[in-house]
């Protein structure tokens, strides 16, 4: 019924969205007042009651559809009705339910009039009512009330007034922060299905690179040919991997499982991996970056250099991506503060493109981009400063921009970390480092072990044996979780390290990790037991320890960390 009124009674009043239901209880008021005056009066009061009902009613109809401003309406509403009401009372001769009719007056009002306003009506409306009941001594409810009942009823009619009043303003407010919601959950899906769309080109992109590459170096003879392809194919493949590795992390923040780690760190190392990554970039563009490092910065911290570095790679590759050739882009690192924490501040700036004050607003929502056309051009899922600003929040810092259109930008951020005791000699596994050493290292210690690789998917199996393949260590394979403990109880002690993979037909990773530790054998219980699995989540780990696994290997697999993970299993 609202919504048949809505459409077409007042299919052009949508500035209040009350009005369906003011005049439903309108026409529910006149109802029932007309059907008790019949039972009263009898048919000719109830007409007259009618007539006054539809008289209100119309008039609210009328003053909803007209072209008034709200000031106008929340004067002339009350006004004319009130007008109207007195006069058919004093020309009838008193009607006992009229101080009903205020209400309506005052429902009409309400979602125009600010507090200050409908108070001034109430006094108005008490003055009338005073000069009518006092000073002419007239009876407006009718012969068979007293004076004192006339009070009654003006105070009755005032204090439902006040009653609705703030029932309706709290009930207009609920309204409008329901349609906020409505209006925000209407623009997270419109950001949400843009990002689908830019994330599947994304994703498309780089894979038509992969896929058409590679069938160009399949089909060539020229073996500079097929390294080009297998070069091509390498960088989407990374590409590719970024924008996994960004889809997943906003992942965990929704849903409140992202988390960084507290260990020890080189500050300068880690900028250096940064600055290898992000030089590349600005040496194609021709562009002038310019580091300033403070020589307050403590050499080494306890944090999450990896989160850290993922924050300056993305505001540093963002500056110089938006930037055009021959720019330039700044990188400065402050000690702002020392305290019980050290309190780092971080500038990246670029001579780009600029942003608006409207794009810097929702700068860093999630899932939003500066411009789809940009989009088009410079590319990126939306997601990367969105992430940014949670990992510096959670590092006890805060992030911002400073940028004018067509001049450039400036990112700012701060993050608190403790500073490592630690001298920046004493290294203790530092990052997972020179990986032709490791490759080195790791054939001089595997060359006389064995491993038990535990992989149900063929190709994964081939790529672990190729990466292994020059340490001339023996592999042995399991091709689900059954097989791995049978192999293994079988000859527990030709064993030096298990590869296991998580996700497993007819047993997974973690019940057969369980099951070897619970195996009586000499060295079920020492044995390393590896998770090489791309359940790659904090809680994914977690659960790996649980089951009894001594390490953990995401994939896809990066072969430093491989071998780096043999060296320190297979070293004693």
């Amino acid at each position: 019924m609202i919504n048949f009124i809505r459409k077409h009674i007042f299919a052009d009043a949508r500035e209040n969205e009350n009005a369906p239901h003011i005049m439903v209880a309108l026409f529910v008021y006149v109802s029932v007042t007309s059907i008790y005056t019949w039972s009263l009066l009898g048919v000719g009061g109830m007409t007259i009651r009618i007539i006054k009902g539809i008289v209100v009613v119309c008039s609210y109809i009328a003053i909803e559809r007209s072209s008034l401003s709200r000031e106008k309406v929340a004067f002339l509403a009350p006004a004319s009705i009130i007008i109207t009401i007195i006069a058919a009372a004093l020309y009838f001769g008193g009607d006992y339910l009229i101080f009903t009719y205020y209400i309506g007056a005052a429902m009409i009002s309400l979602s125009y009039m600010k507090p200050k306003g409908f108070f001034i009506y109430l006094v108005l409306v008490a003055v009338v009512f005073a000069v009518i009941l006092l000073i002419f001594n007239h009876n407006l409810l009718g012969d068979q009330f007293t004076v004192m009942q006339n009070h009654l009823g003006f105070a009755a009619s005032i204090g439902i007034n006040f009653i609705l009043y703030f029932f309706c303003k709290s009930y207009s407010q609920a309204l409008c922060d329901l349609t906020n919601a409505k209006d925000e959950a209407n623009q997270a899906a419109l950001a949400k299905g843009v990002f689908l769309s830019n994330i599947s080109h994304e994703i498309r992109t780089p894979m038509n690179a992969i896929i058409g590459m590679t069938e160009i170096g399949k089909s060539s003879n020229d073996i500079q040919r097929v390294y080009y392809a297998l070069d091509k194919i390498e960088s989407a493949s990374t590409h590719l991997l970024g924008v996994i590795n960004d889809v997943l992390d906003m992942s965990k923040i929704e849903s409140g499982k992202f988390e960084i780690s507290h260990e020890e760190f080189s500050f300068a190392e880690m900028l250096e991996r940064v600055l290898d990554v992000i030089n590349f970039r600005a040496e194609e563009k021709k562009q002038n970056l310019t580091i300033y490092l403070d020589e307050n910065i403590p050499e080494r911290f306890i944090g999450d250099d990896q989160r850290l570095a993922q924050v300056i790679t993305n505001l540093l590759g963002n500056a110089v991506k938006f930037t055009p050739d021959g720019g330039r882009v700044f990188l400065g690192v402050y000690l702002q503060k020392e305290d019980d924490l050290c309190t780092i501040k971080i500038e990246i700036a670029d001579t780009g493109i600029g942003i608006s004050p409207q794009q810097q607003a929702k700068l860093f929502q999630p899932f939003y981009q500066v411009e789809t056309n940009n989009v088009r051009k410079f590319g990126g899922t939306g997601l990367g400063l969105s992430i940014s600003k949670n990992i510096v929040k959670i590092m006890g810092g805060e992030i911002w921009v400073e940028s004018k259109l067509g001049e450039g930008s400036t990112f700012i951020f701060t993050v608190k970390m403790q500073r490592a005791e630690a001298a920046a000699n004493e290294l203790s596994g530092g990052v997972k480092k020179n990986t032709e050493k490791d490759s080195e290292d790791a054939t001089i210690i595997a060359s006389d072990k064995r491993i038990l690789l535990v992989e149900d998917i063929e190709i994964n199996r081939e790529i672990v044996m190729a990466l292994l393949e020059s340490t001339e260590i023996k592999i042995e394979i399991a091709e689900n979780g059954v097989q791995a403990v049978r192999i293994f109880s079988e000859s527990p002690e030709i064993y030096d390290l298990i590869f296991m993979d998580v996700q497993m037909p007819e047993m997974d990773g973690y019940e057969a990790t369980r099951r070897i530790r619970l195996l009586d054998a000499p060295n079920s219980k020492t044995i390393p037991i590896i998770a090489m699995t791309a359940n790659a989540f904090r809680e994914d780990i977690e659960r790996c320890m649980e089951a009894g696994m001594n390490d953990h290997i995401g994939k896809p697999l990066n072969i430093g960390e491989v071998f780096s993970i043999m060296k320190k299993y297979l070293s004693s």
